[in-house]
């Protein structure tokens, strides 16, 4: 509007075309244009105000009347009006709105669903505070970011109270029951008038979820199924060579499912089961949705057909349908089953009901697993003792007893076990090949499970190129290993690739992950989106890892080795840091804490998560508490050997510019390739205050493809060059650095810039605890509730409270919140 031009804004039902449209002709009639609905028209042009600039607006514009339409029409056309007009998506548009369209009148605005991040936004800004990253997630799978689907299901959950705020964050398990009639009329509204094709095929969604294209089923009712993607109500997209189709609204699913006619569902359910195995149930899951539909219809499936069903549910990590399934055959079979019992303690672990999962482990040892299934028995129950229950000692003394007395397995069976046993309690120095064998000669299998940990080990002990050996010697047999042990080779190979060789060579190792990834298992898509997030992290596109790393965040699979949800957590925390959303990432930081009191932990994930909370203390301005943060995890890892998450913390602490000579004097000399020779060598012309070591610093990042680091080197190069007296080299310096930066969407920290502050008298003046209770106070917390919060006493809070305000000048928390340029949370508060 300002630059002359209207908007035809479209997007699908329910995503705030017309909520935008409203606002903006309600803006402009605030500054002072007149403003005509399509009900306000005259029938004369001449009728129309001229005084005043004229702005009309039309809702739904496909359906308006054709005078009042030919009206507006000639109006945009002859410049005397700007039209702002909406539609859906697809609609057929009047000629004369694709005139004005084609003659750049009106612009066409695409309006998109919200992300995550637009998830996380409003309900903060409705709900008056923080969210948790597990109840954004849930309203994304229910609403798939659509603004009315989202409002109808926020005011819902709040009006029936399952919307609680626990420990200062809003949480949301979820919907419970049958949802009301409310959320049906929604669902109603969102499917439009159905057809008997269109609603069998509906009905068949919502009962079965996901289903391909070319299935008989589907094909079957092929003109339905174009109809509903025309308009809307059943989305595609693409599974490598597959076009998978499903109900574009996730809560119609729901809806539709709980709201079906008995016997309506009961012959649906029979006809899919039916469907999917005249197929030969191919898929991942597939056998274990033939079951869950059979079971629905009273239906019980033979027992071999349950036992298929509840190993594909593990393997989809179904684990609650996997129990069922399992508890199911036991209860009827008159005969031990040692597999299923096993099936059924992997399926208690996968749950994280560790303690339930080792009783059944120890109860299927005692009475006996036989030889076949001893050595599973033994892997399965040393990974719940030391990974679930966090008895790593335990798991180990264990494991060495087994491989005692197993003497009919193989000498290097337990070898993975032990080894991570070893992880665990941070003896990396122990970890090493079995014995006779190496990456290169062994066909193993049992063996070849360990490599994944022995390399990783020896990345953390700083042979950085051994670990990469020793992966690369396993390629030839990934094709014969189990699904999970190829995906700890390629995701530990990632991490690995991104810190040796840059954004080129972990591309590529994610680019076959994807490829050896289509099955749609939950472990192998949170790793994909975690190596994808860290790549585009370091190469300066940390918005797109935003997204990534709040579906990874919130995985709902089994503790593991390579990641704790804390972790991920703290990434997030981390990227929403150097992104500048500062408050989101305090607040998950305390989600952090949350995640770390209830899941094991071990030192190499424990640091890996102190150094992210370093980070996202210093660019909050406290840099002098994330230098001692970074140096204190840097200490703990070089007492452990862990050389290089050492350097790592050690380069966090130089290049927040605290104590930097004192970091280089710990820090190796930049010797060897890879980034971490090229971190050495950036401390120490950090210490040196060397611009030319720094241009060459930055150059070496971008050959890499990490560009914030680049871009951050060539600022800190300019300063130094301007220290020295050499004026050009730092205007070139500069301008290299605005260069680089320019192709990031993040921008440069705080210890780059030359005042090493982003805001002079604002948030890099209060202490780390000053700017933690302030952050807490413009979030409309009292006092009384802060103290609660920080475990602090009320005095302390507010002796801390006195003088932030005395350093920023303000008397008031409304003022303080403006100083720190951020709005206060809304101060109503939902009973």
């Amino acid at each position: 509007m300002d630059g002359g031009v209207g908007s035809l804004m479209v997007g699908g039902l329910g995503v705030g075309k017309s909520a935008l449209l409203h606002t903006a002709l309600e803006r402009a009639e605030r500054s002072g244009a007149s403003v005509l609905r399509l009900g306000d028209l005259p029938g004369h042009p001449r009728a129309v105000p001229s005084r005043r600039r004229v702005v009309i607006g039309i809702d739904d514009i496909h359906r308006a009347d054709s005078p009042a339409l030919d009206l507006a029409h000639r109006l945009a056309q002859d410049g005397q009006a700007l039209l702002l007009a909406a539609a859906p998506a697809g609609s057929s548009l009047p000629d004369g709105i694709r005139r004005l369209l084609v003659g750049k009148r009106i612009r066409r605005l695409p309006v998109a669903p919200f992300d995550r991040s637009g998830i996380a936004a409003v309900l903060a800004s409705r709900i008056g505070g923080p969210v948790s990253a597990d109840t954004v997630e849930r309203f994304w799978e229910l609403t798939r970011g659509n603004s009315l689907t989202l409002c109808e299901l926020t005011e819902h959950a709040l009006a029936e109270g399952s919307l609680q705020n626990v420990r200062g964050s809003w949480q949301w398990a979820g919907l419970v029951g049958v949802p009301d009639g409310h959320l049906a009329d929604l669902s109603d509204l969102l499917l439009g008038e159905l057809g008997p094709g269109e609603r069998e095929l509906v009905n068949i969604l919502a009962l079965a979820g996901p289903l391909e294209a070319g299935l008989p089923l589907v094909d079957e009712l092929g003109p339905a199924a174009e109809s509903l993607n025309l308009r809307g109500v059943v989305s595609t997209e693409r599974a490598g060579l597959r076009l998978v189709l499903r109900l574009a609204h996730p809560l119609c699913e729901v809806v539709v499912a709980s709201s079906l006619a008995e016997l309506t569902a009961r012959r649906l359910r029979l006809r899919i089961a039916d469907a999917l195995e005249r197929t030969g149930a191919r898929r991942l899951g597939d056998a274990a949705r033939i079951a869950r539909l059979r079971i629905g219809t009273g239906q019980l499936p033979r027992p071999a057909r349950l036992r298929t069903a509840a190993a594909d549910a593990l393997r989809a990590q179904d684990f609650r349908l996997a129990e069922h399934l399992c508890r199911t055959v036991l209860a009827t079979s008159a005969a031990p089953a040692p597999d299923l019992s096993l099936m059924l303690g992997e399926a208690l672990a996968g749950q994280r009901r560790h303690t339930e999962a080792e009783a059944c482990f120890g109860q299927l040892e005692t009475s006996g697993a036989g030889p076949e299934r001893h050595t599973e028995l033994v892997r399965a129950r040393a990974r719940n003792l030391a990974l679930g229950l966090h008895r790593p000692r335990e798991a180990e003394a264990f494991v060495a007893e087994a491989a005692v007395h197993d003497r009919g397995a193989p000498a290097e069976a337990y070898e993975q076990e032990l080894s991570l046993a070893r992880l665990l309690t941070d003896r990396l120095g122990e970890i090493r090949p079995p014995a006779g064998s190496a990456p290169a000669a062994s066909a193993s299998p049992a063996a070849q499970r360990t490599w994944p940990v022995l390399a990783l080990a020896r990345h953390e002990l700083g042979d950085t190129e051994g670990g990469r050996t020793v992966l690369r010697g396993c390629r030839p047999f990934l094709a014969g290993l189990s699904a999970a042990t190829q995906l700890d080779h390629r995701a530990v190979m990632g991490a690995i690739a991104l810190h040796a060789g840059g954004e080129a060579e972990a591309t590529a190792v994610l680019d076959d992950m994807r490829q050896h990834g289509n099955d749609g298992n939950p472990r192998h898509r949170m790793h994909a989106q975690l190596l994808e997030a860290q790549i585009h992290r370091s190469a300066g596109r940390t918005a797109q890892a935003v997204d990534l790393l709040r579906q990874a965040a919130t995985y709902r699979g089994p503790a593991e080795w390579l990641t704790t949800k804390a972790w991920r957590l703290a990434q997030l925390a981390g990227v929403l840091a150097e992104l500048g959303e500062d408050r989101e990432a305090m607040y998950l930081l305390d989600e952090v804490r949350v995640a770390q009191e209830g899941e094991p932990s071990y030192p190499l994930v424990s640091d890996a998560v102190a150094l992210e909370r370093a980070l996202v203390t210093a660019h909050l301005g406290d840099r002098v508490a994330a230098a001692r943060l970074a140096l204190e995890v840097a200490e703990r890892a070089a007492a452990a050997g862990r050389a290089t998450q050492a350097l790592t913390a050690l380069h966090l602490a130089a290049r927040s510019g605290a104590a930097v000579r004192a970091v280089a004097m710990r820090a190796p000399g930049p010797a060897g390739p890879g980034t971490a020779a090229l971190r050495a060598g950036h401390i120490q012309a950090l210490a040196g205050n060397d611009g030319t070591a720094l241009d060459e610093t930055s150059a070496r990042f971008e050959s890499l493809g990490l560009l914030p680091l680049a871009a951050e080197a060539s600022a800190q190069a300019a300063e130094a060059h301007r220290a020295s007296g050499n004026g050009r080299g730092s205007r070139l310096s500069r301008a290299r650095g605005v260069e680089l930066i320019s192709r990031c969407d993040v921008a440069l920290p705080d210890w780059a810039t030359p005042d090493g502050r982003r805001e002079v008298g604002t948030r890099a003046e209060l202490t780390g605890r000053e700017r933690e209770i302030v952050s807490l106070a413009v979030s409309q917390l009292s006092n009384q509730q802060i103290a609660g919060r920080l475990v602090l006493s009320v005095r302390t809070v507010e002796n801390h409270l006195y003088r932030a305000y005395a350093k920023l000048g303000v008397t008031t928390r409304a003022e303080l919140a403006h100083r720190l340029g951020v709005g206060t949370f809304p101060s109503r508060r939902i009973a």
